[in-house]
């Protein structure tokens, strides 16, 4: 019987999980792990089930069999011998790391985990901690066993978002060093280990040659250790399934059925591969948040910004170039494995390591994996996040030039107001180039965004606005001056200025007493800047 009516949104704590009566069961995984003693590392995107499956470890290796009698690692059959072991278990996502901090909240973590088990240790630096918590836990009694188990979750928050090479870096990544190079030697004190976190490229920052851990990322033996497989959602969820199917139907006047529900959800949610021959799965944040309220909405872009690429990506533009139009991208083994430096990482490792791209396929004879986005809310939370970059950049450059360029439009000063796009074109990072026209209207209408026009010192702008023989790119409404721009893109700033004379997109402003300008411009593919444009000013309207 369920005690608590909700979907476990946000729980962490697999007690809490299991009473809802909505666990997915992951323990034979966690079976695995333990009887095997590998050491082991594992990375996967945010929002994917890390922490849950932390303290599920914990739970088992506490010896609290009673929690999981309905489960895989609890039914007599499947073997497992139930001990219970002494555990260090650290999450550094909620350690401080600001400078100074880091170490002596470490200190203070290692202290409060042997005060847990009622041992007083000494602890004059990390080293010396450690070495002393793990000895005084091995001989513990109380039927504890000698073996530690080590958990360690969000291994490289404490540097990850942090800038390369800053001193904060620095000094954090030396006091991860010292821990993680400490516990390695502690190795066969320990029952096994387990180490997870969003990324790899940080491993070679704090661990000095890790070839003591079994990294399992992409291995066959993990492949929905994490996320929901097709199957899970069918039995765990039908009724919130069936619940959504209704609602639907209702909206939409038409029988919907379960089967449909969960195609649109796959859509958006499902796509997931960690392995070339590996199940497809759910991310479960946004799955749970699906089902609780039956709306396919982007609930991973609302969960947090992927501080880590934006910041990769605004700090080497060169490094990074996406053709959305063609996403056929390649890469090698060692490229999805990187532990490398963070400034030589190619944006093909850096999106999947973070989740914004995942595994479609193999290729045998080449040894080349395809990548791919998982699927429509993802790819949806990349084209944001970029765009949302872009018009920070855009915007702090046009509030360092607003006045310039107002006064260049004001006087007439078309050629000073080209110069202008160009230079904010060429300081964009191009990211995402689609080689369509509409890519540079968005993104000129982004700029002049930046300038203000949205009212105010009575400046307007209008995106495609109306008239009755068609829409006008953009329009800009000064107080003495109003512009009629039309962009192309591998065309002329004649034809443009053509297309605005043929289809008079002036004639709704002549009433307005203002000079107008009739502006064509266009963009080159190559140089993605206006390479030449054409204008041509009217004022016969004007009264005497």
């Amino acid at each position: 019987m369920r005690k608590i009516h909700a979907l476990p949104i946000g729980y962490s704590d697999v007690k809490s999980v299991i009473e809802t009566g909505y666990y997915v069961d992951k323990t034979r995984y966690a079976q695995e792990l333990i009887e095997k003693r590998n050491p082991i590392f594992i990375a996967r995107p945010r929002r994917f089930g890390k922490s849950l499956f932390i303290d599920t470890l914990d739970t088992i290796c506490s010896g609290e069999q009673e929690v999981f009698k309905n489960c895989h690692i609890g039914k007599p059959e499947n073997g497992y011998n139930w001990k219970k072991y002494p555990i260090i278990k650290i999450d550094f996502s909620g350690i401080n790391h600001n400078p100074n901090c880091l170490e002596n909240s470490l200190r203070s973590k290692l202290d409060k985990i042997a005060r847990s088990y009622g041992v007083t240790i000494q602890i004059s630096d990390i080293q010396d901690g450690l070495e002393n918590l793990v000895e005084a836990l091995s001989k513990l009694s109380n039927s504890y066993e000698c073996n530690i188990v080590v958990l360690i979750d969000e291994y490289d928050a404490p540097i990850v978002n942090l800038t390369k090479g800053s001193d904060l870096e620095t000094a954090n990544i030396k006091v991860m060093k010292d821990f993680f190079m400490t516990l390695k030697s502690l190795n066969k004190h320990f029952q096994f280990t387990f180490i997870t976190g969003v990324s790899k490229f940080s491993l070679s920052d704090v661990f000095s040659g890790a070839n003591h851990l079994n990294d399992i990322t992409i291995d066959a033996s993990a492949d929905a250790m994490f996320g929901y497989t097709q199957q899970e959602i069918k039995t765990i969820f039908s009724e919130n399934l069936e619940a959504i199917a209704k609602k639907w139907s209702e909206k939409e006047s038409k029988q919907i059925s379960d089967l449909e529900v969960m195609d649109r959800m796959a859509t958006y949610y499902n796509g997931y591969k960690f392995h070339k021959d590996g199940v497809s799965v759910y991310n479960p944040w946004s799955t749970l948040k699906f089902l609780n309220n039956g709306e396919l909405e982007n609930y991973w872009y609302e969960s947090g910004s992927p501080t880590i690429l934006i910041n990769q990506m605004l700090t080497d533009p060169d490094r990074f170039e996406l053709n959305m139009d063609n996403l056929q991208i390649k890469a090698t083994r060692d490229e999805l494995m990187y532990t490398g430096s963070r400034n030589e990482i190619s944006l093909k490792s850096l999106m999947f390591q973070t989740g914004y791209l995942t595994i479609d396929s193999y290729d045998e004879a080449s040894s080349l994996y395809t990548l791919k986005f998982p699927n429509k809310e993802i790819e949806e939370s990349f084209q944001r996040s970029i765009r949302y970059s872009l018009e920070k950049n855009v915007k702090d450059y046009f509030i360092q030039e607003r006045e310039k360029i107002r006064h260049a439009l004001a006087s007439k000063k078309i050629k000073i107001f080209i110069d202008s796009i160009n230079t904010a074109f060429a300081t964009l990072p191009y990211y995402i180039d689609t080689k369509q026209e509409k890519q540079f209207h968005s993104n000129l209408h982004m700029l002049l965004q930046g300038l203000g026009f949205l009212g105010g010192r009575k400046m307007y702008m209008h995106s495609e606005a109306l008239s009755s023989q068609g829409r006008a790119d953009i329009v800009l409404e000064l107080e003495t001056v109003i512009y009629i721009i039309e962009i192309k893109y591998k065309s002329s700033g004649k034809i443009a200025l053509s297309q605005i004379k043929e289809h008079q997109y002036y004639r709704p402003y002549l009433l307005r007493q203002k000079v107008i300008i009739l502006l064509g411009i266009n963009f080159n593919e190559s140089t993605r800047m206006v390479d030449n444009w054409e204008y041509e000013v009217q004022e016969a309207h004007l009264e005497a």
